[in-house]
């Protein structure tokens, strides 16, 4: 599969897990559909992750994105135990904050890719001006 398309599927999962998490402070589901997700999220991420780094040539702002996308997702599901275990709201907007971070660094992700694949496309097509 595609980095391009493994991006695109990442950031509808990583919605899911937002609209999830919505429900989930307002009191309409239990807190195990957001963890399920949460981690499957991680397991995406680390996909991500390996086949940002295996690309060739190497693409390096994908490379960094993809490692700084892993590293938020630990440290986000780090802040989400603490806040189910103590309830403090302070740590609960700091979860809210960098689970934004991660859409976005994941929708970045995905142009990113999208540039790259045209670029590598732009490269391999013959051009139409005569050769001198």
């Amino acid at each position: 599969m595609k980095i391009q398309l493994w991006l695109r599927v990442t950031s509808i999962v990583v919605f899911l897990q937002i609209a999830l998490g919505g429900l989930l402070t307002f009191s309409f589901i239990t807190a195990l559909p957001h963890i399920i997700t949460g981690f499957a999220v991680l397991a995406f991420a680390i996909v991500t992750l390996v086949m940002a780094q295996t690309l060739k040539p190497p693409f390096r702002p994908l490379q960094g994105l993809s490692v700084g996308l892993v590293l938020l997702v630990v440290v986000q599901i780090i802040l989400g135990f603490t806040t189910l275990s103590t309830g403090n709201q302070v740590i609960a907007w700091v979860h809210l904050l960098v689970a934004m971070g991660i859409y976005g660094m994941v929708i970045a992700g995905t142009f990113m890719s999208m540039r790259l694949d045209y670029r590598s496309r732009e490269q391999s097509v013959p051009s139409a001006r005569p050769q001198a």
